[in-house]
């Protein structure tokens, strides 16, 4: 009998309550890309644990005073989160392990850096208005152009690349050692990386709404590839 092939150990960050959705794709698009995804959120956080890369997912907005911002009234902000997430973004760059950052994740990566968010972009952008509601925002699409030597059109292979919008923040001042690698026409920010680590990448949208398209679960197959080469 043969021995089964090793999975990766990806954890992904998720919040404790609501966001059903959002765990389900998430797992699953590490599940399809070979991996072995670890749920890791504020009650069971698995601090300790082995992890061979590392999925900061969506959710709430960060507490904005993380990056000199005042709180929103009456917002329930998931503190307990965000020092989960801390924790674990601070073992994996330690360990040099993969990062792969979705939504709130690319903006926690970016604030964990020392950045900062534009807290609602259609107030700073031109042309920034866009559905809403959850069918809507999940089914539309908006362009990001992207940058040719990046890595993410490594993994993508398209300079003009469709993506959904589920989000009303966006990135602003950019944290130490990252750079734009793609973003919208008007300027918004789609996606950041870290050169300077071994695989860093943030996206501002969600790969995982969009597991029918191959080169987005490229992005998953990525992130266990680099999570098997840094472990080999």
């Amino acid at each position: 009998m043969t021995e089964s092939k090793y999975k990766p150990r990806i954890g992904v960050t998720l919040p404790d309550e609501g966001y059903r959705m959002l765990k389900y794709f998430s797992q699953l698009g590490v599940k399809l890309a070979g991996g072995e995804p670890v749920a890791l959120t504020a009650s069971e956080p698995h601090y300790g644990e082995k992890l061979d890369g590392l999925l900061l997912a969506g959710g709430r907005d960060i507490y904005p005073p993380r990056y000199d911002q005042p709180a929103k009234r009456e917002y329930t902000y998931d503190h307990n989160r965000d020092a989960m997430e801390e924790h674990w973004f601070h073992d994996a760059t330690e360990q040099n392990i993969p990062v792969l950052g979705v939504c709130r994740g690319a903006q926690f990566i970016n604030i964990l850096r020392g950045g900062s968010l534009h807290r609602d972009f259609s107030k700073v952008y031109e042309k920034a208005e866009y559905p809403n509601g959850t069918i809507a925002r999940i089914f539309y699409r908006k362009l990001m152009f992207v940058k040719k030597e990046s890595r993410i059109f490594s993994i993508l292979h398209c300079t003009k690349c469709a993506v959904n919008s589920m989000h009303t923040q966006s990135i602003d001042a950019l944290g130490e050692g990252l750079e734009v690698s793609g973003q919208e026409a008007n300027g918004i920010v789609q996606c950041i990386e870290d050169k300077n680590h071994p695989w860093m990448l943030g996206v501002q949208f969600h790969p995982e709404f969009m597991l029918h398209v191959r080169k987005y679960r490229r992005l998953f197959r990525q992130l266990v590839k680099q999570a098997e080469l840094q472990r080999a």
